[in-house]
């Protein structure tokens, strides 16, 4: 790894290598600021399934990609930039932003007090704070040039992402950038696969959300927005069924849902690198 004054311009799989350190030795720098540390492993995998390096990588993928359609769509990120990270959890994705954004325009929102608290803790008192399940937020408008959320609309009802892509219009500057993620149609045939398997824990409530596959996969088909609020898919503490659950956002529904406050620009699918399509807006 270079040292310290050399790594303003480190490459991508260098950046990578200094977040996986950071998880192992708190205290690592970049840029001269102290990388956030981690919280403990058992969080990490109760969030992600993973821990250390293998959560960072899935993230790290969410980033590169956002980073690089950024750029295609003629608003690449910078030292200015001003970012919020909605639906922040531990800050696992902010993280991988500090590279390119100093930590005082890096924001985040949760409905969790508690991941909210670990990452006041990890990243410092100012920037991060705890939303309700619908808007609106205390943040002013139209301060931030991007709005992130990996794995969140991928729960959130559709009354839900409605109202919040209201309030992303109102938080974005003219032409920022809005990047959700959702689920995709093929994880509903794995839902379907659980079934057979005699799955247990969430895997079991899974393979229960619809009565009717096939159903399901018929409404994607037909462009409409899918959702499942079983009982059993809350996420926990303040992530309940009423706008909690699991959702599928089919591409032919996000080009015209948002209008004409948000222009579908890109439904970014790569099922051998992301779990989740991504979903890029910008704002009118």
């Amino acid at each position: 790894m270079r040292n310290e004054e050399s790594m303003d311009q480190i490459r991508d799989t260098e950046w990578f290598d200094v977040l996986c350190l950071s998880a192992r030795m708190p205290g690592i720098k970049y840029k001269e600021q102290v990388l956030p540390s981690f919280p403990p492993e058992s969080l990490q995998e109760n969030t992600t399934g993973a821990s250390g390096p293998q959560t960072i990588r899935n993230a790290f993928l969410f980033y590169e990609d956002c980073v690089k359609i950024f750029n295609e769509l003629g608003r690449p990120i910078g030292p200015a930039s001003r970012l919020l990270d909605f639906g922040t959890g531990w800050g696992r994705i902010a993280r991988c932003f500090l590279r390119d954004i100093p930590r005082n325009n890096l924001f985040g929102v949760d409905v969790d007090p508690e991941f909210i608290a670990v990452c006041q803790e990890s990243f410092g008192p100012d920037g991060f704070s705890v939303c309700d399940p619908f808007p609106p937020t205390d943040l002013p408008e139209m301060v931030f040039d991007f709005i992130v959320g990996y794995s969140v609309f991928s729960h959130l009802s559709e009354k839900a992402c409605r109202q919040w892509m209201q309030e992303f219009h109102r938080l974005l500057k003219p032409g920022g950038i809005a990047v959700m993620t959702t689920r995709d149609r093929a994880f509903l045939d794995y839902c379907i696969g659980l079934r057979r398997k005699s799955a247990e824990g969430y895997q079991k409530s899974l393979s229960a959300m619809f009565s009717d596959f096939e159903e399901a996969k018929s409404r994607y088909d037909r462009g409409e927005f899918v959702h499942s609020n079983h009982p059993d898919l809350g996420g926990g503490g303040p992530r309940n069924s009423a706008f909690y659950g699991e959702s599928f956002i089919p591409e032919a529904y996000a080009e015209h849902a948002y209008l004409p406050e948000f222009k579908l620009a890109r439904f970014h699918s790569s099922p051998g690198r992301q779990q989740q399509p991504m979903l890029f807006f910008v704002s009118q």
